[in-house]
């Protein structure tokens, strides 16, 4: 079993997993007879660029294949000799343990002046060529250059940039990708198939994300899993080979991080711990995670491209995910998490995720709540009594302000906008430089429309967290009620001149409101009050 990925190997070009890019334009050489004499294939590690040059080597020898054909027939007696590693006229090099130049002369240039006598090609396929000596590379230059009408060179390597670039310049050169998750979970189905293996889906999935794209390692994986002699393989057979994903949990966790439900997290994390779970591993699961929702956030459909898959089951979940977050949530969360990666603790393995969720979910804004909460609650003490009492005005004054709702013209708005900005700065001050680009409108029945000209600035205004923020300053600063409507306005110019200006009234109103405070500070300290 431990050699599923021979057993298994493509031997035509349609069998081959991904590298579809690749794949028509070998197609279409073969198809019409335009075939280069070298080529380069470029890429990591088990993703088929050797299997790739054995199928080329096989369809432009094919004794049966037709004209317009690019498939090789698999059964004559050049593509049997070939797929054996019998034929004569198809050379395998390895580079690895062949990097001098003598090896180059007495095996490539002196081979390659005989005619070939069992195939229409004699084929070069040389494996790890980055490799090679110089001299080798300056002998095999030579006859790269100007080779026979019937040779045709293969290099492939895992290292690009170690191959000279007067050898790349002179090669058709294809560079693979690794191979998604879903196309690995489909072969290894296949396999399990032919092999009359029931093995649960899940296990599958958790083969193709521990082989991070890799096929070969996936079909080791599973022939592993297979030698274990069970006819039906579950999740807890599979975790005798693989170790256990916790893909699941690290969502969950991620989710309600999210909502800020500190609770939830903390039991999570320490349960993990008490399972005896590697926390690191853990970690590095959820910061793949966190990157697949930035790169979402970034651009529609980037993460499949990059390869990022975790099956249908968490990616269900990540979407969801995305709809409750943004991108600066998931970014603060993400630097927060790779803090913590970066920590040791060998008593309390859990302790660097708990300072990350206490960090994260009980932020100013959660202290400050609670101490709002604390002072308006009776106490015995005069001084809090005095207090209380100073403070009745000012209670009676915000009641009788969300009881009130506006309606303000366009210019009275933009004249208070940047007292309301220099408040803003308190919450957030990434925000008021948000809102600072916004182009504010009338104020109607309580309802402020705020025109942006970027849909994730306005985005931002319509998040749950950022939202009341808003609209909390906003009533403070007009004295009623208000509402947010964020529109979005693409053809919004936003001119230099007013920014310059909103800079400025907005500095004298803040160097305004800090003369006040420090009055109020004095007056307080020294008692008296300010003569008219």
């Amino acid at each position: 079993m431990s050699t599923l990925y021979r057993n298994y190997r493509p031997e035509k070009f349609s069998d081959i997993l991904g590298q579809n890019h690749i794949k028509v334009s070998l197609q279409n050489e073969v198809a019409s007879e335009a075939i280069s004499q070298a080529y380069l294939f470029s890429g990591p590690r088990a993703v088929g660029k050797t299997t790739m040059a054995r199928i080329l080597a096989k369809a432009v020898n094919c004794l049966n294949r037709k004209e317009g054909q690019c498939e090789p027939c698999g059964k004559c007696e050049a593509c049997i000799s070939i797929k054996e590693g019998k034929n004569l006229e198809v050379v395998e090099i390895d580079a690895a343990s062949n990097t001098g130049v003598d090896n180059v002369r007495e095996n490539i240039i002196s081979f390659a002046r005989v005619n070939p006598s069992q195939a229409k090609f004699k084929v070069f396929i040389i494996d790890e060529v980055h490799m090679l000596s110089i001299s080798a590379f300056n002998a095999l230059l030579k006859i790269i250059e100007e080779p026979p009408q019937y040779v045709i060179f293969i290099l492939c390597t895992t290292e690009i940039h170690k191959v000279p670039g007067t050898i790349i310049s002179r090669c058709q050169r294809f560079d693979f990708k690794k191979i998604n998750n879903s196309d690995i979970v489909k072969k290894l189905e296949m396999i399990c198939d032919q092999e009359k293996v029931e093995v649960d889906k899940k296990v599958l999935q958790s083969i193709a994300k521990e082989s991070a794209g890799h096929l070969r390692d996936a079909e080791s994986l599973l022939g592993q899993i297979i030698s274990l002699d069970e006819k039906k393989i579950d999740v807890e057979t599979a975790e005798l080979v693989l170790p256990r994903s916790r893909f699941n949990e690290a969502i969950d966790f991620l989710i309600v991080l999210n909502s800020k439900e500190t609770g939830k997290a903390l039991e999570i994390i320490n349960h993990l711990s008490e399972e005896g779970v590697d926390l690191k591993s853990f970690i590095d699961e959820v910061i793949l995670i966190l990157r697949k929702l930035l790169l979402n956030f970034a651009q529609v459909g980037l993460a499949e491209k990059l390869g990022l898959d975790f099956g249908e089951e968490i990616e269900l979940k990540i979407n969801q995910l995305q709809k409750e977050s943004s991108p600066d949530i998931a970014l603060n969360i993400l630097s927060k998490v790779l803090k913590a990666n970066q920590e040791k603790n060998y008593l309390l393995p859990q302790l660097p995720l708990e300072l990350v969720i206490i960090d994260w979910c009980l932020s100013k804004n959660y202290w400050q709540k609670n101490e709002d909460s604390i002072d308006q609650t009776p106490n015995k003490s005069s001084e809090s009594s005095s207090q209380a009492k100073n403070e009745e005005p000012e209670e009676k004054k915000e009641k009788n302000v969300s009881a009130s709702v506006a309606n303000i013209d366009c210019q009275k708005v933009k004249e208070l906008w940047p007292e309301f900005l220099v408040k803003i700065k308190k919450y957030n001050h990434s925000l008021s430089f948000i809102l600072q680009n916004c182009k504010p409108g009338n104020l109607n029945n309580g309802e402020l429309s705020l025109e942006f000209k970027y849909r994730f600035h306005q985005d931002r205004a319509q998040n749950n967290s950022v939202k009341p923020i808003i609209e909390k300053t906003l009533s403070e600063v007009f004295a009623s009620t208000v509402k947010i409507n964020p529109i979005l306005n693409e053809d919004m110019e936003i001119l230099e001149d007013d920014k310059k200006e909103e800079r400025k009234e907005e500095e004298e109103v803040e160097e305004s409101s800090e003369q006040k405070s420090s009055a109020d500070n004095i007056i307080k300290t020294f008692g008296g009050q300010i003569a008219s």
